[in-house]
Parts: C-alpha cells; structure tokens; sequence
C-alpha cells in the first residue's frame, strides 16, 4: 500500500471514529470499534513510513 493510500485510509478510520464518538447512543461497542480500526489504521500508515505532513496534505486535499 503506498504511503497516500495508507494515509487515506487512516483519515477515513478517523473521521468514522470521530463521528461515532460524537453519536455515542449508537452505541459504545461501536464506537470502540471503530476507535480500534482507526488505532489500527493509523498504525499502518505509519508503518507506511507516513507522518504528520502526510495526514495533513490528505486532509487538505478534502476540503
């Protein structure tokens, strides 16, 4: 997986991590979930050799 794809991926986890944190009645086992597939994400892309600037220009390629 290239170091954009990695960093996609984990914007994405964040971004459906953030979201069900916000709407907690969903439920908290989902909300963990996705808290750990975003830890896991993030994880990989820094495997990726990915870095701060990296999540930054994927965020800023989006809005």
């Amino acid at each position: 997986m290239s170091k954009e794809k990695a960093a996609a991926r984990a914007v994405d986890a964040g971004t459906v991590a953030a979201q069900a944190v916000n709407n907690w009645g969903i439920g908290s086992s989902q909300a963990l979930g996705a808290l750990q597939a975003a830890d896991d994400a993030m994880r990989d892309a820094q495997e990726q050799g990915c870095t701060k600037s990296d999540f930054d220009a994927e965020q800023a390629r989006r809005h």
